[in-house]
Parts: structure tokens; sequence; C-alpha cells
């Protein structure tokens, strides 16, 4: 009798395989569970994410903000992208327009004018769309004077912007204006008068007019209305006492010229004058004339 038992038992083990063997895929998972485990990403296959070759695909009308996953997964959209609906949908987002669906994540052209003519957003995912602003009407002469009116007023704007441009003989020093005054000069605008402001700055004051050629594409034209009176406000450059790094950043001394003089007085100590200068390697005549204006031996 015990071996009949043992007979009917594994009859029936093997019934149940048979049974369960339905709804399992080949590699013994539950088909089921095969999409839910994809799109979590926690399920992989021998070769990667399951394969998905030999699915059917299909065409039909959908909504991305509500297609579940069979559908989406019918469209021919790979797990990786129908997860990344999922997540964007999670955290609030919609597809506004069809436009939209561009964004989903490593979509091919291939897939999108495919899917492209069977998108359909719903009403209540739409952005608002604005009524026509409406107008009183008005005869063709009043609408000539209404345009006018608003050209009028434009140009007055556009007056009280931009100040008066000098003429004549009037000049502007370019040592003491501000920005304002430097737009009047003719030939120069807001840039321009940013750029003499900031390399006054570097500098330390203008001491020529000619200075001002060294500001990129500056319009020549337009030293005739400025000149550089002489002023005892040039910023000087004390080169026994400033720093090295101090001395680089002005336009005539730079890296090189600044590094040697600070070597010299770490060797031979101060620099007497001028004169100095003309005994390092760095220094060439017409480099020295540049700096005379700016340099003190104290």
């Amino acid at each position: 009798m015990r071996y009949i038992y043992v007979l009917l038992a594994v009859i029936v083990s093997v019934a149940c395989l048979i049974v369960l063997s339905d709804y399992r895929n080949g590699n013994g998972d539950n088909a089921g569970d095969v999409f839910h485990d994809v799109v979590r990403g926690g399920r992989k296959a021998k070769g990667g994410y399951y394969a998905t070759q030999g699915r059917r695909i299909e065409t039909f009308r959908f909504d991305p903000n509500e297609a579940d996953s069979n559908q989406l997964l019918r469209l021919g959209l790979a797990p990786f992208q129908v997860r990344s609906i999922y997540r964007y949908r999670a955290r609030g987002g919609t597809f506004s327009t069809a436009d939209d669906f561009r964004r989903v994540y490593r979509l091919t052209n291939g897939q999108w004018e495919r899917l492209a003519p069977y998108i359909c957003i719903g009403r209540k995912y739409r952005l608002v769309s604005l009524p026509p602003r409406q107008y009183p009407e008005q005869s063709s002469q009043d609408s000539y004077r209404a345009r006018r009116d608003s050209i009028g007023m434009a140009r007055d704007s556009l007056r009280r912007t931009y100040p008066r441009k000098i003429q004549g003989d009037e000049v502007v020093d370019a040592n003491i204006a501000d920005s304002i005054m430097l737009c009047r000069v003719p030939g120069i605008g807001k840039y321009y008068a940013s750029q003499i402001l900031r390399y006054r700055r570097r500098l330390g004051g203008f001491v020529n007019t000619g200075q001002l050629l060294e500001i990129q594409d500056f319009p020549a034209d337009a030293l005739a209305w400025l000149t550089v009176k002489p002023s005892p406000e040039i910023r000087k450059l004390d080169v026994n006492h400033l720093s090295e790094r101090k001395m680089m950043k002005h336009p005539y001394m730079g890296y090189y010229r600044a590094s040697e003089i600070a070597s010299y007085r770490k060797i031979h100590g101060r620099l007497d004058n001028i004169e100095t200068l003309y005994r390092l390697r760095h220094f060439t005549e017409s480099d020295i004339q540049r700096l005379a204006p700016y340099l003190e031996f104290r």
C-alpha cells in the first residue's frame, strides 16, 4: 500500500507542475510579474532586461497621461521608456500637448513619427487658452490717429531715455565724466561709455586721449569731442612697496615687468628712480615712457 501512496503522490505532483507551467514563462518566472519587475528596475534576465523583440507592436489613439503600462508596451515603447513615463507622472508631470511627448526618455525619430498622429491629449490636461482680446470698433481715421499718437509717445520716451548729443565746440573730459556724460559724445553709447570707465579705473586715470584708442574697436571719430585735462588725481604705483600681484594688474605693467621689479627689490633693495628701470630686461623705452606718469618711488 505504501508504494501505491507514493505513486499517487508523484502523479499529483506532476499534474500540479503541468498546471503551473501554463502560468510561467520559459525561465520559470510568472509572466504577469515580468512587466512590473522591469518597470521597477528590479528584475533582470541573463542578457539584461527582459527582451521585447518578439512583442507585437500596435498603433491606436492614446493619452500619454492616462495610458497604462500594457498599452504603452503594445505601442512599441521600451520598458525603460514606460518606466520614465510612470516616474514623470508620479512626480506630477503632465503632457499638455502632443509635442510634450517628445520629452520621453530616448524617444527615437521613428517612434515619434509613428506615434504622433495617435496622441490624443485629454481636455483636462491641456493648457488654458485665453480668448482673443476684444477692442472697440474704430474708424480708419481714429485708428490712424491712435497709431500716430502711440508713435509720438514712443519717440518722446526715447528722447527722454537717450541724452542729447553734444554739438559744436563742446567737449567732455574723459577723466571726470560719468556714463551719462560720455553717452552724449557722438559715436559713444552705453557699451563704449562702460568700457571707458572700466579702462580708466584700471589705468588710474587718463594722461592723454590717445589712450582711449587702446580700447578695442573704439571709434576714433569720437576723440574730437573728448579731452583729458591735467589732473593731480592720477593713481600712482609705488614700485617700492606694492606687491607683485597688485602691480601686475596695471595694463602697462603685466606679469613679467612686475615680477622683475619684485626680484630686483629682493636682491638690490629699493628702486631710487625711473632710471633704474632701464637696467631691467623686460622694460623697453616705450614701456618706460608709458609707465612714467603712473610710477612713484617712495
